[in-house]
């Protein structure tokens, strides 16, 4: 009888515990959670994204020099342009066409609407669209800079295409499984456009 005593008195401390602690820090971190949802509404999200195999996003930006990044841009923008919603029910400035064009600039408000995304749906996050944006702009303009080391010119590139392959990892995180992602011919169109554009800027300045 003693015993049973014991364990009634032992099971009611728990439950006051629970009463008096955890109950109230569940509700605590609820709340949170449901406010923190509220803003990240109000700040807006897509549920639309363009999906790529980050590797062939990399490889493809590789062999195009970087002129895949703006055909990937365009192809995102067109994805979340077309899923995005917040609060006050207004849609992001520009088509994506002209935000592929300034794609370095539109960088950083393409990343921030997906980490918004992954925090909304509880998926991982990257680091601040500020920093990420930063590293594509270093990247971009490191290997224009004379003043550099030769190496340095040639490995800063690795700062521009490491961005939108990062990025391209969340996005491919939140759907339970990612759409097929085939390979497209227009790809390789950008490929050689490419190395049309490349090879122009290099017999312009070996002309002068």
């Amino acid at each position: 009888m003693e015993k049973l005593i014991k364990i009634i008195v032992g099971f009611g401390l728990l439950y006051g515990a629970y009463a008096l602690f955890l109950k109230k820090w569940d509700y605590t971190s609820q709340a949170k959670r449901a406010e923190e949802k509220q803003h990240l509404k109000e700040e807006g999200l897509s549920s639309c994204y363009f999906f790529i195999l980050p590797e062939r996003l990399l490889l493809l930006n590789l062999l195009s020099g970087g002129f895949f990044f703006f055909y990937w841009s365009y192809k995102q923008w067109q994805a979340v342009l077309s899923g995005y919603k917040n609060l006050a029910g207004t849609r992001p400035k520009f088509g994506p066409f002209v935000r592929s064009i300034f794609g370095l600039f539109t960088f950083y408000q393409l990343l921030a609407i997906v980490n918004r995304t992954c925090a909304y749906m509880r998926k991982p996050q990257g680091l601040s669209h500020l920093f990420w944006g930063t590293l594509l702009w270093v990247g971009a303009v490191l290997p224009f800079i004379p003043v550099l080391p030769l190496w340095v010119r040639l490995l800063s590139p690795i700062l521009f295409f490491y961005p939108p392959y990062m990025l391209q990892k969340y996005v491919n995180t939140l759907p339970k499984e990612i759409p097929p992602t085939k390979f497209r011919w227009i790809e390789l169109l950008i490929v050689l456009v490419g190395w049309g554009l490349w090879g122009g800027v290099i017999f312009l300045l070996a002309k002068f």
